[in-house]
């Protein structure tokens, strides 16, 4: 990035000095080395009581080497797996409070800033206030790449930015193209948040982050003088909250909170799903050129879902406390349903504590024992002690608040599991796939299915074996239809041939 002279002022407290040194001194290359060095500056200048259209130059000069830091580090945490590494963590803590900061800073700006003295340097409120939302959408995005929800503060820092937006501007400035981008940017993170991120793969959450950058304009933010309606969401100032579905909750108060409307982006959303299995071009949507893949069209399949429809009052859920073993690495529970571990050898498995459970799966809480690759989408094993058959979910949300605490929303998807594999010939031949039979569940209208790894699932015919110590039964079958992939799995259906 090519180095840009810090601002003279008049404050000549040694810290800010070496603030100055440092803007104006050469660039360290590689930016996880940079990037604590910006933290400690940034958050240095914060707490000095700087005029502020100085704080506002040395704000530019920071926002500069922000932008670049965050392109070379966002794509770091796309492959990023519960538990996050502790370096890759800190490091993406470090830029979301840098962007946080900066957010503040702009907010701290308009406040104290004569809208004359911006004008002269050819600002206005409302860019200032286009810069602070823009840094809310990368921290908001780069909190969801590691299954961090967003803190209140962000909440209250996103409001006052959008208030000022919407009636604390001068008249004379509330035509500035830069109120459009400003408004943008909010519901960029209205929608994203209204989708359910916690559900979504780091990858994923990146694509559909990209979209709404370039359509979340159809979201509909309504007006102050009515209560949000049923189909809405509301955003809960006094607690700084995230979006709140009315259908669940109705605010209280006599001063009706920010509502929005998703509906008209679900409605544009399902319109490109339309028009890309038509087989249109993204790019001549206006969309991401990744949906052009069906796992990206599958997350605006899911995203379109939660904005058309907006959650109703939760099911009845029952508060347990109970631990169960969890096995996250569904190689080593295939072995073990297999026979074909070590002698003896229980898969790894780790201890959590179901918080609540419902008809439909678990809430859970890591307690003990080592864990890795988990990620929305992922398939795992639970059971409720060592005698007892592994139940298979789906983990359909992750959270992760501090390094040491996660949490899993899980879909059951089967009561047991077979351990088996799949041969096919011709094209496709290739040595047999490890995969999990699942019974049939006659009540869920659901045939008997197998669960793979993703990509793996062909239409058409295939051999199903079923291998162990004591038999080996070879069973000519055909795929039905896919009833379930995420990023990680697949689950589909398939019938038996008959016996010759």
């Amino acid at each position: 990035m090519t180095n840009t002279a810090p601002p003279t002022g008049t404050f000549d407290a040694p810290a800010l000095q070496e603030v100055l040194a440092w803007l104006g001194a050469e660039q360290e290359t590689d930016p996880l080395r940079h990037l604590p060095a910006l933290r400690t500056h940034v958050a240095a200048v914060a707490a000095m009581d700087i005029p502020a259209m100085q704080y506002l130059k040395l704000l530019d000069l920071f926002r500069m080497r922000t932008e670049a830091l965050t392109r070379e580090i966002k794509p770091l945490l796309l492959d990023a797996t519960l538990p996050i590494p502790r370096q890759l963590r800190t490091v993406a803590l470090a830029l979301m409070e840098v962007h946080g900061t900066l957010a503040s800073g702009y907010l701290k700006v308009i406040r104290r800033a004569a809208p004359e003295k911006l004008r002269a340097l050819n600002f206005t409120p409302a860019h200032l206030c286009t810069q602070g939302l823009a840094h809310l959408v990368q921290e908001y995005e780069i909190a969801q790449l590691i299954s961090l929800p967003a803190s209140a503060d962000f909440w209250r820092c996103a409001r006052a930015l959008y208030g000022l937006i919407r009636t604390g501007l001068p008249t004379d400035d509330q035509t500035v193209p830069e109120v459009a981008e400003a408004e943008r940017s909010m519901k960029v993170i209205l929608a994203l948040a209204t989708a359910q991120p916690e559900g979504f793969s780091p990858r994923e959450t990146s694509f559909l982050a990209d979209y709404l950058r370039q359509q979340a304009t159809a979201l509909e933010i309504g007006p102050e003088d009515r209560p949000p309606a049923e189909d809405e969401y509301w955003l809960d100032e006094a607690r700084g909250l995230p979006p709140v579905a009315a259908s669940r909750l109705m605010p209280s108060g006599d001063r009706p909170p920010i509502h929005f409307s998703c509906k008209p982006l679900g409605t544009l959303a399902r319109r490109h799903l339309t028009e890309l299995e038509s087989g249109d071009r993204p790019e001549s949507l206006g969309i991401p050129g990744a949906a052009v893949l069906a796992d990206y069209r599958s997350v605006l399949n899911r995203a379109e879902v939660r904005w058309s429809n907006p959650p109703k009052r939760r099911i009845s859920r029952r508060h347990k406390g109970y631990r169960v073993q969890v096995c996250t690495h569904l190689g080593q529970l295939w072995q073990q349903l297999h026979g074909s571990g070590p002698d003896g050898v229980e898969p790894l498995a780790s201890e959590w504590l179901i918080r609540n459970e419902s008809a439909n799966g678990y809430a859970i809480m890591h307690v003990a024992g080592e864990l890795g690759g988990i990620v929305s989408g992922s398939a795992i094993g639970l059971r409720s002690a060592p005698d007892m058959p592994w139940n298979i979910c789906i983990v359909r949300w992750a959270r992760s608040e501090l390094a040491d605490h996660i949490e899993l929303g899980l879909e059951l998807v089967a009561p047991t599991a077979e351990a088996v594999r799949i041969a096919r010939s011709g094209p496709d031949a290739q040595q047999p796939i490890p995969a999990l039979r699942l019974p049939a569940l006659p009540s869920l209208n659901r045939a008997e299915s197998l669960l793979t790894a993703r990509g793996n699932f062909r239409p058409g015919p295939f051999t199903l074996l079923v291998d162990s110590a004591a038999r080996l039964q070879v069973s000519d079958c055909l795929a039905g239809q896919l009833t379930l992939h995420t990023a990680c799995i697949e689950i589909f259906e398939f019938d038996r041939s008959p016996a010759p």
